[in-house]
Formats: structure tokens, sequence, C-alpha cells
């Protein structure tokens, strides 16, 4: 059963919508991870949550080490967690764990000395390949990837893993830690399953009582259920008896094996401390990954959500990693049904930050490699307005008056409601263009500029957003709050309505406050063309 929760600590409950909350007072976590190493000491700790705090976030994603917390089995280091906890409080930042323990991008390089020099004790997955695995070359130097079929690696990491989760319960007691995420992009590369003798073995039993409920029970038309009413809905059996053979199957059997695995940590946890944990995904299928194995075979991908969600009830909510271009029909696809929706890593875009939480109700969104992020790009302009009208965000989206715009390529408008106000969101350069040619101006062609949303220097440099974009929330009182870019905004209401006034908002010091009335010509521009804005749009209704 879970332990109590704690007045300062954080649930995630739904009335109208998802929201996470601490004693009481609803918040949206935005923000981003640091980078792997960049917990593993005290100077790279106070270093990389500065810089979050700098490009605006209001949270942090860290890393824990098994590795460093238990170096020595049986004896544990929490003066890292501790540092964490202290330099997140100092800087006003909500602070999620991330255990990198048996599982890191599906090998188990964070796994300590100690379990990994034991294969005896620790035995390791097998793997059949047919190809190169994803993340590796020829010659490589091996990687291990320990079995989630070993009862000895499950009893040794459910008491780290407590003893993690009792630490943050004795000393976090203002509650800076929002969530926990329980291993990182677990399953099995370079093949469908793992096939150690344990493995083998678990293959060969039969198909727990639990999954075939689900599949009995569930109604949607997935994966494992389309397995499972090929091979005659049977009600007992042998995984291959239950739903065959091949890599889909591989898939199904490996998603409820790690699942099951990653759910007696998070209850094991729960028992000390009562706060939201989740699991994230590599994902998969995607193109040039199609097939299991070249993505992690039994992670919690997009085929397998149901049998994950079945096997890991401990769990809060099951997360995309994005980093492909299609990022709407990932969010679409995991916030699905009614579910809680984060993205603990995304590749930096203003875009897919306002849809994520205008679009898809996210209770938190982060950047991965938060550390390299341009304190001058439109992802940290974007966090300083989105942070600093959490408040409103919030209250919009609970009365139903919360929207996102992202003009993809190919789209010149999009339309969105908010309350009973339409809002049509054009392309504003295109319609400058247009405009100015009729003025007898002739504006040059091409995207403008914009800043890279990295760092000089960084090994990936990320250009910045060229889309046009903006998250949009109505207010009772006939205003329109919208915050973005290179979009002009118009506006109907049943009645009818004129803009009366438009203020443009700034951010000063982390807070939202008024600038300029615009006026004029200017009027035009609701939002800024090259960089991120904000205004307040006040109607006048017919």
């Amino acid at each position: 059963m879970p332990g109590t929760a704690r007045p300062n600590h954080w649930n995630l409950t739904r009335e109208h919508v998802w929201e996470l909350s601490r004693a009481g007072d609803h918040r949206l976590l935005l923000g981003g991870q640091v980078h792997n190493s960049s917990s593993s000491s005290p100077e790279a700790i106070a270093a990389s949550f500065a810089h979050a705090r700098a490009v605006n976030a209001n949270m942090v994603i860290a890393p824990v080490s098994w590795a460093q917390f238990e170096s020595t089995e049986g004896t544990f280091d929490a003066s890292l967690l501790d540092t964490m906890l202290a330099k997140a409080d100092e800087l006003g930042l909500a602070l999620v764990l991330l255990w990198f323990g048996s599982w890191k991008n599906a090998t188990s390089t964070y796994a300590p000395r100690w379990v990994r020099a034991d294969v005896e004790r620790f035995p390791r997955a097998r793997i059949d390949p047919a190809g190169r695995p994803p993340m590796s070359y020829e010659g490589a130097t091996p990687v291990p990837v320990l079995t989630a079929f070993s009862p000895g690696l499950l009893s040794a990491e459910k008491r780290a893993f407590a003893k993690l989760v009792q630490h943050v319960a004795q000393v976090d007691h203002s509650g800076v830690v929002a969530m926990i995420q329980v291993e990182n992009e677990a399953g099995i590369l370079g093949d469908g399953r793992d096939r150690s003798p344990q493995a083998e073995a678990a293959w060969k039993a039969e198909v727990p009582g639990a999954l075939l409920a689900h599949l009995q029970s569930a109604q949607s038309d997935t994966l494992a259920r389309r397995l499972w009413k090929a091979q005659g809905s049977p009600r007992k059996g042998t995984w291959s008896d239950v739903i065959g053979v091949g890599s889909a199957a591989d898939e199904v059997f490996m998603a409820w094996s790690i699942g099951s695995y990653v759910d007696r940590l998070a209850s094991h946890g729960r028992e000390f401390l009562d706060i939201p944990m989740f699991a994230n995904a590599w994902l998969g299928p995607q193109p040039g990954m199609e097939e299991p194995g070249q993505y992690p075979s039994g992670g919690p991908a997009a085929r397998v959500l149901d049998v994950w969600r079945a096997a890991a009830p401990e769990l809060a909510l099951l997360a995309p990693d994005i980093y492909i271009p299609d990022a709407d029909a990932v969010m679409q696809t995991y916030a699905g049904d009614g579910h809680p929706f984060f993205v603990p890593e995304c590749r930096p875009s203003a875009g897919e930050l306002v849809r994520a939480v205008g679009t898809y109700g996210a209770v938190g969104w982060s950047v991965f490699g938060i550390d390299d992020s341009n304190p001058h790009g439109q992802l940290a302009s974007t966090l300083g307005y989105l942070t600093g009208l959490e408040a409103e965000i919030l209250e919009a989206r609970v009365g139903g008056r919360l929207a996102a715009v992202v003009l993809d390529p190919g789209m010149d408008a999009m339309e969105v409601t908010v309350g009973d106000v339409r809002v049509i969101a054009r392309a504003a350069l295109p319609l400058f263009r247009h405009l100015a040619l009729d003025a007898g101006v002739v504006m040059p062609e091409g995207d403008l500029p914009v800043p890279d949303e990295t760092t000089p220097g960084t090994l990936l440099p990320t250009p910045g957003e060229k889309r046009p974009f903006a998250l949009i929330m109505g207010r009772t009182d006939n205003t329109v709050v919208a915050v973005g870019q290179g979009l002009i905004l118009d506006f109907w209401t049943p009645g009818g309505c004129e803009v009366d006034e438009v203020e443009e908002l700034v951010v000063r010091a982390g807070t939202v406050t008024s600038g300029r009335i615009l006026n004029g010509d200017e009027r035009l521009q609701n939002l800024p063309v090259t960089r991120v804005g904000g205004a307040r749009i006040s109607l006048l209704r017919g």
C-alpha cells in the first residue's frame, strides 16, 4: 500500500483536468533535464541548476546514479542527492528525480560495479541480433545489459530504490521533489526479446493471470489484443500459446516483464513516500526503427502502452521522449484516452512546449540538456512567459479556455476556440509582405533570422524555431492573452466583436508585466515575427 502523502508533497489528481499540486497549490512543471553527468558532482549540480533557472525554468530533472548512490553494497551515499535538494530549494526549482538504476537507454551502465561484476548473481540479458543495435558501431566495446528476469537484481535494486525514496521522505520537508522517474528508456536493443536462460524459462511459463484479465476486459484494439485474438482468445497457456511468436509477440512479452519489474520498484518506493512516479519511453516504431529491438523492445512504446498500464498500476503516467519531427502524433498517443501527460525529454522547441501545454494538457514539459539552452533563445523566452503566467494558464485550462497554435510546414492558418471566442491565427510574415506590397514596399523574401536554441560550442547546435506558434488563453473579462511569435490573430464571438485594446506583455525579473499599449498599424503585430512576445487583447463585443 502507498505511504501517507505528506502535507508539502506532490499529488497528481483529476477533477476537471489532470493537475499536479503541492499543499493544495496547483503547479505546471516547465523546464528541462540536465545532461546525464551534470548531477555527478556538487559543482556540476550547482552550475546546471543555476543555468536552468537562468533560462526561466521552474523545474529541473536530474539523474541519481545507482552506481554512485550505492558504490559498495549496503552502503548508501546521499550526499549528491542532498546537494540537489538544497540547490533546487535555494533556486526555487521543483525537482524531478531520474533513477538511473538497472537500465539507462536499454543498457546497464549505471548499475554499480559490484552488480556488473557478479554475473552469477546478476546474470546478463542475451540477444540473437539480426543486425547492428542502434546507438552502436562495428568494433564498439560491449556494454552491459542486465536481465529483468533476475530475482537477485530486483531484490538488490528494490533495496537501493527504497533507500533513495526513504531519504527524500526524511529530509525533503518542503516538498522540492515533485516526481520520480523509475529507470530510463528500459528495454532490449538488437533483438525482440531477452533470450537468457531466465528469460526463456519465463517465456515457456504460464502467462500471468493479470495480463489475461486485461486482454479479456480491454475494449481497445491494441497489438496485444490482436495477437491474443489471432490465437483464438485463450484463457490460459504459455506466452506462445496466448500471443503466438514473432517480433510483435516478443515486444508484448518484454513489455509485461519490464513493466512488472518497474512496478515492483515503484510500489516498494511508494511505501515510504506517496508521490507520482513514472516511466519514460524511447519512441517506437519510428522512421528507421520500425521493429522492436531497433528501439528498446519492452519499453513503454506506443504499441504496448496498454500492456504497461496493466503491468505497472503503481506508475502515475507513461511519458514519451520526443525527438522526432511529428511530435503532434506522439502527444496525441500518450495523452489519449484521458491519461495524464508529461514530456520528460524533448528537443529544444518552443512550439512543442506550447503544443504540449495548450493542446494536450501536459502537467509538465522538459527540454533535454537544459544546461546547453541559450538564455536569449526563443525557448528561454517562452519559458519566461509561461512560468510567469502559470496561475493564469492553469485557470484557463480548468475553464476550457486554453489552446495552442503551431503552424507546421504547409500551414498558413489555424483556428482554435477559447471559451466562446474563435481565434483565427495566420502566419504573419506572408501577410506583412502582402500588406507592404499594397503600400508600395517590397520586403525581402525568405525566413528572417532567429537565434539558436543552444549556446555556442554545443556538440549538437539546434536552430531556433521558425514555425509560427502561440499559447492562447481566454479570460472571463473579454480579454485574450497570447504568448508566441509570428502570428496575426483575429477574433470572432457570438454577436460579433472588435479589438478594443492591445497591451504588450513583457517579462521582467521573472514576472510578466504590462508594456506598451500598441496603437495604429502596430496593432497588427499581436505577436512579434522573429522573437517571442506576449499580448493581452481586449475585445469589445457587439
